[in-house]
């Protein structure tokens, strides 16, 4: 009787490790998340391998975690207008709509002023709002987040939902500047005026960084945890050294702007949930 209570302890005992290691499993089985993305040259593209450099990662850091990400592409609208999908892109342009599980800062981009220089041959200076005044300018509709200040300027905006559009109406003269992300800007000037690139000028905006995040739904399964992994394969492949590689390819000779790691490090505290 004692041998076979036991052996009945002995199999409830590894019945339970059983348990336990399926459970531990699952937790970092392979899963598969769903993106959106807008199309947003270099940064985001359909048609770029691996989507582009924010694309890339996203898959470095997604397989570096044990996940498999797909990214869709959408109008920047309808993306804004859905609160059920896990978005791509500046938590800025979304949170005063939706809610989000876990938000996870993955690159920085800095926005620039573009002119075209046959119309406005001197680069503008910019240092203050009020050192646009008088100017029509074209933004990507849903990007400008407050635009009290520019209003109480008096300056005379433009939106539109094409970066495609907002360059032909400055090469045009039919708007004086845009205000766009400036490694979009520079790709979309070279894919639409390949032989007239060098007639457009840009400055960068001083203190204009901002976060593109992974923004999982606040009804995305296991989001808390979920952010997480995606927060660990992103700091392996930053300790690998993977992650600088991909960065230089797209910045290249310019190399990164300054102080592109110090905000980095800064947005991933700012939207760190305390989950880990």
């Amino acid at each position: 009787m004692r041998y076979l209570k036991a052996l009945e302890s002995i199999g409830r005992v590894t019945a339970l490790l059983l348990l336990l290691s399926v459970a531990v499993s699952n937790s970092y089985a392979e899963i598969t998340v769903q993106l959106h993305a807008n199309e947003s040259l270099p940064f985001f593209s359909k048609t770029m391998q691996l989507n582009g450099m924010a694309g890339e990662i996203i898959h470095a850091a997604s397989k570096a975690a044990g996940i498999t990400s797909i990214i869709e592409f959408r109008p920047l609208k309808r993306m804004i207008d859905d609160d059920s999908n896990n978005d791509l892109g500046n938590p800025a342009f979304y949170m005063g709509t939706q809610e989000f599980s876990a938000i996870i800062p993955i690159a920085v981009y800095h926005m620039a002023v573009f002119h075209y220089l046959p119309n406005h041959p001197r680069h503008p200076e910019i240092h203050a709002v009020k050192d646009l005044e008088g100017h029509k300018i074209g933004v990507l509709k849903g990007t400008l987040v407050d635009r009290s200040q520019f209003e109480k300027a008096g300056i005379v905006f433009e939106e539109s939902y094409s970066q495609e559009s907002l360059f032909k109406k400055l090469q045009k003269g039919r708007i004086d500047l845009v205000i766009e992300i400036n490694l979009v800007g520079k790709t979309m000037i070279t894919r639409l005026f390949p032989s007239d690139r060098e007639s457009f000028g840009s400055v960068l905006i001083p203190k204009s960084e901002s976060p593109i995040a992974i923004l999982l739904a606040e009804k995305q399964l296991n989001g808390n945890a979920l952010g997480v992994r995606y927060r660990q394969g992103l700091q392996k492949i930053r300790l690998s050294g993977e992650y600088e590689t991909i960065l230089n390819k797209y910045y290249g000779s310019d190399g990164l702007p300054e102080h592109y790691i110090r905000a980095m490090e800064r947005f991933t505290i700012i939207y760190n949930d305390g989950t880990e």
